[in-house]
């Protein structure tokens, strides 16, 4: 089934976050690579650079993330870049769709579990609002806490957004009257976790998980290591990736050149729901 989205005039971002000059990040070589485990103490306490996510839709009231204050870090260590972040997050939603015993059989829940992405230019031209006539590519990072963050990963994924016809994609009416299409795609390789499916009427317990992790987690859609720790009201999180994975399903960062990009923090939510930087230029030292 094909979703139409009607889209108003100045809609998708909050006025001011698209016209903002972007934010530039510096990404430094630094000598010993932090431990990718969720504890921020291998990043020392000063430089982070402190970012206002607000909400990617003006007026959501699925939106439960708001504006929220984000403070990130990044580096390069040997051949791998890396990645920290920290939000604040009253309550821990580490779970997802569990499976529920209703009287006599089981039903899907409707628990989301807390997302983070990051965005990163791939190919095409690239636009800062992403309903736009353009085509671009984006590699795209998601870390899920009661899905990819068992596993230790995030799972790694392509963004495709074009004026042309993509079948099972969602679907955007622009102002102008115009269609685009947005579909997102899982990298190559054997996933980091699955929906499971248990025997509807078999009775096994009051909860079953709504995905499991899989034992073989392998090529290009595991390409990006991940854990967070949700503490204290904060999540924090790691990120790391190889530099340049020689996958064609990734961007590859090079020394001494600039790369556009945005993250984005969920509170138990998924979709367009979801609350975004402003857009950020990431450097890589030389």
């Amino acid at each position: 089934m094909r979703i139409i989205a009607l889209i108003a005039v100045a809609i998708i971002l909050i006025p001011g976050l698209l016209n903002a000059e972007p934010r530039t990040i510096s990404v430094n070589k630094i000598a010993s690579p932090p431990v990718v485990d969720g504890d921020l103490k291998d990043w020392g306490e000063g430089e982070w650079i402190p970012l206002i996510l607000k909400p990617a839709i003006e007026d959501d009231k699925e939106n439960l993330t708001g504006t929220l204050n984000v403070e990130m870090k990044t580096a390069i260590a040997g051949d791998r870049f890396y990645m920290a972040a920290r939000w604040p997050d009253k309550d821990k939603n580490a779970e997802y769709k569990s499976w529920i015993w209703k009287r006599t059989k089981y039903k899907r829940g409707d628990k989301l579990d807390d997302m983070f992405a990051v965005r990163f230019f791939m190919d095409g031209e690239y636009d800062a609002c992403m309903f736009t006539e353009k085509r671009f590519v984006s590699d795209v990072w998601i870390w899920s806490a009661g899905r990819s963050n068992p596993a230790g990963y995030a799972k790694d994924t392509r963004q495709v957004i074009t004026p042309k016809l993509v079948e099972d994609a969602a679907e955007y009416e622009l102002p102008s009257g115009k269609i685009i299409y947005i579909k997102k795609y899982d990298d190559s390789g054997n996933p980091i976790y699955e929906n499971t499916k248990p025997k509807r009427k078999k009775f096994a317990g009051k909860k079953l998980p709504g995905i499991k992790v899989t034992e073989n987690a392998s090529g290009s859609i595991a390409d990006v290591r991940a854990k967070g720790i949700w503490k204290d009201g904060f999540w924090t999180l790691e990120l790391s990736r190889s530099l340049d994975t020689k996958n064609t399903d990734d961007v590859a960062f090079k020394a001494g050149e600039s790369l556009m990009g945005a993250i984005a923090v969920y509170n138990k939510g998924n979709a367009e729901h979801k609350s975004v930087s402003e857009e950020l230029v990431f450097e890589f030292a030389k």
